[in-house]
């Protein structure tokens, strides 16, 4: 019965044969165990490396409390896809058996960091009027989830592939978005909260580049058509659909997080307008595009029907 039950269900990494042995600790990539070391340095608690007590919601509206408790109580959701789905990450480096510790260990770190994010998120909107557990209306999938789990624990799709679309193109948009929500935040909670998130997305991003740096050696013409492929499907499906920018997917469902979003920007209470995050992004873009031509990855001009060329 058990074979017939593995046979109908659909492959995945964890049907790879399990090889944990000889475990091999000794580091093979210097530059990555650096950030596992890093992380473990400046770790940070989320209930004393923010100073709660500077919060004084005197200086706000009802309407800007309620527009921040609700863009910090999204923040909380998407930061929680992280850290659902960054254990599939780590299965799959432990389940793949050619794959470096240092990854191992910084990975296991990323996972901790993601929860942190996480509580911060959800610690900043009660101070301001209460954590929301969701939306005043569903909004599409797009913009709360990339599908890291799916594609992660997918034998078909390479982890370079994931890597590139996920981490190198993912990551650097995010720590782009928190550069300019710490650039117009004024409120003390606020400017601390994004700082210390963007400390921590700034060595996620150096993972991911400083990783594929040492697998470029094994591109084949395959592999990079199939990074490209995935790197699109990202863009196409998750970035360009609202997850980072919600306001990129305008619509009954998600004009109440455009409107919480505009609002706690313009209080400088951790966001950034809309016109501040579309040149975030499309630097970023143009920086991924560059990064990634000396590689052969080449990632194209996309056509958004409202906001033109990215």
């Amino acid at each position: 019965m058990s074979a017939v039950m593995a046979e109908s269900r659909p492959r995945s990494v964890l049907d790879f044969e399990e090889k944990r042995f000889p475990l091999e600790l000794k580091p093979a990539l210097p530059d990555i165990r650096e950030l596992w070391d890093k992380a473990n340095k400046h770790a940070w608690d989320p209930n004393t490396a923010i100073p709660w007590d500077q919060f004084d919601a005197s200086k706000y509206s009802r309407e800007q409390l309620d527009a921040a408790r609700l863009y910090w109580s999204r923040r909380a959701w998407t930061e929680y896809t992280g850290t659902a789905e960054s254990p599939a990450v780590l299965l799959r480096l432990i389940m793949e058996a050619d794959r470096e510790i240092d990854a191992k260990l910084f990975w296991s770190v990323q996972t901790l960091e993601e929860t942190r994010h996480c509580m911060a998120s959800y610690l900043f909107a009660e101070k301001l009027g209460g954590y929301l557990s969701a939306p005043p209306k569903q909004a599409p999938k797009s913009t709360s989830h990339r599908g890291i789990r799916d594609k992660v624990l997918n034998p078909d799709i390479s982890f370079e592939a994931f890597v590139i679309a996920h981490i190198c193109i993912g990551e650097t948009i995010a720590a782009k978005m928190f550069e300019e929500r710490r650039r117009s935040a004024t409120d003390p909670v606020a400017k601390e909260l994004v700082r210390l998130i963007l400390k921590d997305e700034t060595r996620h991003i150096q993972f991911g580049w400083r990783y594929m740096a040492h697998r470029v050696k094994n591109f084949t013409p395959e592999l990079i058509a199939e990074m490209e492929r995935i790197a699109i499907d990202v863009m196409e499906n998750s970035e360009l659909k609202g997850f980072h920018c919600i306001w990129m997917l305008p619509n009954e469902h998600t004009q109440p997080l455009i409107d919480a979003n505009n609002i706690t920007a313009e209080a400088g209470l951790g966001g950034a307008t809309p016109e501040r995050e579309l040149a975030a992004l499309i630097e970023s873009v143009g920086e991924i595009r560059q990064n990634m031509a000396p590689w052969g990855i080449r990632i194209p001009v996309f056509d958004h029907p409202q906001f033109g060329r990215i």
